[in-house]
């Protein structure tokens, strides 16, 4: 019996060194929340991962959505699609935290795709027990290219007036947070110590209560209206806003794709002033025009008859967006406004292609793009082994934008499921980070159809 009372001894002493060993593990006390920015005009989206596990996807311009985690040390990591042959998923950088209770983290990736710059700013993590009546927001420095800025945010006065700077902020700096009572509000940045060199001035912006957001300046790409984009992002609940400088208009630009709708006038007013546009023939397609935000009417009238309406309509213009408006013939033979948000971002690690079915003599087609042969065949024929990379491109439907990698190719347009030929072979060179349209106009002949480039207005 006492053999037997020292082995449980024993055991027990055992079982107490291994629990022992265990205590000494990380012990969470409560979490943190965490998300990333990308500040990279030309870049890729980014996978924002802790550990081996993704957090979110996080394209220019915005934020992942906030993640909750213990507050232990965790390895944060950013991968990126790299071009290549073929083409690689990399992790480009990591950085290890050690995250704290109650605080709030911003992963913020800046500097070149293949090898970014990491900084991460902190802060509390707000908790609102319901009774405030105000929101607090940190304003920060996301625009690589702009110098120190300063940064104002005043209550919306007309004419704005500017009360005292909040803080100047370098490159990759963000301002405390600050608490706000609920109102309207306009944000001006301005370059630091000169407040009549104004780079952005928002339209009168309201933040709820008991909301925490982080305000950052970002540089504009092709889709924006000014020279430096603003945006909210709301650090509770995600998701994210932008802010609007209204010295800077709205655009529209309007394609004439209806072979037998003939040259029109077209007019923004109502009732009918003086044309925008004249003789609008098919085929045609404007630069990119002012045009204020809001309700916008639109009239196309027979060229120099006022009083020959042949469409009459309405488009809700974004104060924050280009346009795109294409008059095309639809299945039943009438002719009807066609909406479109292009996407023109330059994205360095891949070319862009969009192409837009206009013909309405084939419901929808296939299109094909095959690597190029030297010398340049114009008579070169469709092998019977070659697959579409675009299957069913339909009639008016919204512009499909897909991925191309830098290359020489032969485009051709078949019909739907039928390796017969309507139009090519179309020569097409692409580099990395083109952003290339392209449209599919009705032809004479219902054999065949005319793809065009479109050009950068």
């Amino acid at each position: 019996m006492k053999h037997f009372l020292l082995l449980a001894v024993c055991l027990a002493a055992v079982f107490l060194g291994a629990c022992s060993t265990e205590s000494q593990l990380p012990v969470a006390t409560g979490e943190a929340s965490v998300r990333a920015i990308n500040t990279i005009p030309t870049s890729p989206s980014f996978s924002f991962l802790i550990q081996e596990r993704l957090i979110g996807a996080v394209e220019y311009k915005t934020a992942s959505e906030p993640a909750r985690y213990d507050d232990i040390d965790y390895t944060f990591s950013f991968e990126v699609l790299l071009p290549g042959d073929p083409p690689r998923i990399t992790r480009v950088a990591s950085q290890v935290l050690a995250v704290e209770a109650d605080r709030d983290y911003t992963f913020v990736i800046s500097g070149p795709i293949a090898a970014p710059v990491i900084t991460v700013w902190e802060g509390d993590d707000r908790a609102w027990d319901g009774s405030e009546t105000v929101f607090e927001t940190r304003f920060g420095h996301t625009a690589a290219s702009l110098g120190d800025v300063d940064v104002y945010f005043d209550a919306a006065t007309t004419p704005p007036t500017l009360g005292p700077v909040l803080g100047t902020l370098a490159f990759g700096e963000v301002l405390p947070a600050a608490d706000f009572e609920t109102g309207d509000y306009i944000l001006t940045i301005t370059a630091a110590g000169d407040p009549t060199n104004v780079y952005f001035e928002s339209t009168p912006v309201n933040i709820s209560a008991r909301i925490s957001a982080i305000i950052s300046v970002f540089e504009g790409d092709a889709n924006d209206l000014s020279p430096w984009s603003v945006r909210l992002f709301n650090q509770n609940a995600g998701g994210a806003g932008v802010l609007v400088d209204p010295r800077f208009l709205p655009t529209l630009r309007l394609f004439h794709a209806s072979m037998d709708f003939g040259a029109a006038d077209v007019y923004f007013d109502d009732p009918l002033t003086a044309p925008v546009l004249e003789d609008h023939a098919f085929g045609d397609i404007t630069d990119d025009l002012d045009v204020p935000a809001g309700t916008l009417p639109l009239t196309y009238t027979t060229a120099d008859n006022i009083g020959s309406i042949l469409i009459d309509a309405e488009r809700a213009i974004p104060a924050i967006a280009r346009t795109h408006l294409y008059v095309v013939r639809n299945s039943l033979g009438d002719d009807v406004l066609v909406d479109h948000f292009p996407d023109r971002r330059s994205i360095e690690t891949r070319a862009r292609l969009s192409i837009i079915h206009t013909a309405t003599s084939h419901a929808a087609v296939d299109i094909y793009f095959v690597p190029r042969v030297l010398p340049i065949d114009e008579t070169r024929e469709l092998s019977e082994d070659a697959l579409p990379l675009i299957r069913g491109l339909a009639l008016s439907s919204d512009p499909r934008q897909f991925p191309m990698v830098a290359g020489s190719f032969d485009i051709f347009v078949t019909v739907l499921g039928d390796k017969t030929v309507l139009a090519g072979p179309i020569p097409l060179d692409t580099s990395l980070g083109d952003v290339i349209d392209m449209i599919i106009y009705e032809n004479v002949d219902p054999n065949v159809v005319d793809l065009a480039f479109i050009p950068v207005p």
